[in-house]
């Protein structure tokens, strides 16, 4: 079962009222009842992957903004790229891992050192070690 920010209520409130539309108007155009979307906002329900869809549908989200609403959710969203706007170049690797006209061995090698970074960060936040990067090559 996904997991629900706190946030996603708050969001898709400032998402509903961004857009002038009342908590009524909303359930109708998404065929839900009212008091559900009313929950939703106050954190009291949790929604499905296809609720949160519906919702985005009936308020005319852009994509990007229903991938966040989708990633409040708990939900991934369909371009996850979209949520790493922030970083580029992250959003690059992912770009260049799932090109095949880079070649198979150069993937890998990226997916390798990928786990190593991971495992190292992970290793990091376990034994409390300061920021930096010390013993990792750069």
């Amino acid at each position: 079962m996904a997991h629900v920010s706190p946030d996603f209520g708050v969001l898709l409130k400032g998402l509903r009222e961004t857009r002038r539309v009342s908590q009524s108007k909303l359930a109708e155009r998404a065929d839900f009842d009212h008091s559900y979307v009313s929950r939703l906002e106050s954190g009291a329900r949790m929604p499905t992957r296809d609720a949160v869809e519906r919702l985005a549908h009936a308020m005319a989200l852009s994509q990007i903004e229903e991938d966040g609403l989708l990633a409040a959710a708990g939900f991934l969203p369909r371009d996850v790229a979209s949520l790493l706007s922030d970083e580029p170049v992250i959003g690059e690797v992912l770009d260049l891992l799932q090109n095949d006209a880079v070649p198979a061995e150069y993937r890998e090698n990226m997916r390798q050192v990928l786990r190593l970074l991971a495992e190292q960060a992970r290793f990091a936040v376990k034994s409390g070690a300061p920021t930096g990067l010390t013993g990792v090559a750069a």
